[in-house]
């Protein structure tokens, strides 16, 4: 089948969805499909994008890849990025239209734009889409105070309601999603839950000593990660709180990677407090990623208090593949049950500061307790979050919605004058 995959990141770009894209387009055009790939350029303000520029057309395999050129919508005012997201809609639609009709497509959610898109996208070509949801907007955005406004509520709801409706089935990766998603009046039966997996082959326990120690001078300390989106969900706050409670332990280095609407006050925080065991550095190339978390002691899994959804970050099963323990302060939902299931970390409450230095200087005098929950995660994952299980399920969900079109499709040429 010719499969269409509308997603707003995708690599070079360092998010985790742009892993999740990569990797789903590539075992679907293992199982034998011709996968398209639709996403914007990497966004110039981003750091990720300034070592290189990269193409608007790729071929790699039998995944073809095509760059829209919209304006960036991220690192910018909510308010831009809400009215970006509607133009990066416009141009999905219009280069889907120009590559011709695909037999089946995935979106990816958020922005809810992007199923709009499919949407009209669909009605030319007579094919449906797989909404794949990861945030539950506009809940999301409202638990944030992102979307304050009614008439912006309004159009979010409207959107979200739409995009279920014309959804041929919806992804979603937690029970706790499912449950949200089937509270809106969506059948059972059209939700389906894949985990968001990591690929365990990549991402192994390795040696603490590599080239990352070296090129940022950690030396035998114990490192307390965080690798990611700093953005508005993710607590910056509470990651210099609990720094600022172990400025005094020497031993103990924070080490915060990534870029986002939060790092520059993350930094402001630090430079106010003039702490010394805080160290930032930009996202890492993708390839890297398993020796910074193998370079890391424990690593870092926060959201703000106020998150009401079930956002489970697709960084804690990467940090269990890794054999590292999570330290995580989250609020009560899907992410805090994997950590507390898999026996691969220590949770604390959101927000809290000082439970979150306890749980560290804790792990960094325990090896005992470091390694045990190092081995738990890594077992837990092997078992529930292994790549391939996951894309083979999408595999059999885009072939049980196309099927029924194709038939269709089929029929319809066979009775036609001229067939």
């Amino acid at each position: 089948m010719k499969v269409l995959l509308v997603t707003p990141h995708y690599l070079p770009e360092i998010r985790s969805v742009s892993v999740l894209m990569s990797q789903l387009a590539d075992d679907l055009a293992a199982a034998g499909h011709d996968v398209t790939v639709l996403t914007p350029y990497p966004p110039a303000n981003m750091a990720e994008a300034q070592g290189g520029s990269a193409a608007s057309r790729e071929q790699n395999g039998r995944v073809r890849i095509l760059r829209v050129q919209v304006p960036p919508f991220v690192k910018v005012a909510p308010v831009v990025r809400a009215l970006t997201h509607f133009t990066l809609a416009v141009g999905m639609v219009l280069a889907g239209l120009r590559e011709g009709r695909h037999d089946v497509m995935i979106a990816y959610s958020p922005p809810l734009t992007l199923a709009l898109a499919c949407e009209i996208l669909g009605r030319c070509w007579g094919a449906p889409y797989v909404l794949n949801v990861q945030d539950v907007y506009p809940q999301a955005l409202i638990d944030l105070g992102l979307a304050r406004h009614r008439a912006v509520v309004g159009v979010l709801g409207w959107l979200e309601r739409r995009a279920y409706r014309h959804a041929a089935a919806i992804s979603v990766h937690s029970e706790g999603n499912r449950a949200l998603v089937a509270a809106r009046g969506v059948a059972e039966d059209k939700i389906t839950v894949v985990h968001n997996w990591i690929d365990t082959a990549e991402t192994v326990p390795g040696p603490r000593h590599n080239g990352y120690r070296d090129e940022f001078g950690l030396g035998d300390a114990f490192v307390v990660l965080f690798a990611g989106v700093m953005g508005y969900a993710q607590d910056m706050a509470v990651m210099i709180d609990a720094a600022t409670a172990l400025r005094e332990d020497q031993d103990i280095v924070f080490l915060l990677v990534g870029d986002g609407v939060r790092r520059s006050e993350a930094e402001d925080l630090v430079r106010a407090r003039g702490l010394p065991n805080v160290r930032f550095a930009p996202f890492q190339p993708v390839e890297r990623y398993p020796l910074l978390l193998a370079a890391a002691d424990c690593c870092l899994a926060t959201l703000q208090a106020s998150v009401a959804t079930p956002v489970v970050p697709s960084k804690i099963a990467g940090i269990l593949a890794a054999g590292r323990p999570v330290l995580a302060a989250l609020p009560q939902g899907d992410a805090r049950v994997l950590v507390e299931k898999s026996g691969g970390g220590i949770c604390v409450a959101p927000g809290d500061g000082a439970a979150l230095a306890a749980a560290i200087r804790r792990l960094a005098r325990d090896p005992t307790l470091y390694r045990t929950l190092g081995e738990a995660g890594r077992r837990y994952v092997e078992a529930h979050y292994a790549r391939g299980v996951a894309t083979a399920a999408y595999d059999r969900l885009i072939r049980r919605v196309a099927t029924p079109v194709a038939a269709l499709h089929d029929v319809s040429g066979r009775g036609s004058p001229g067939a």
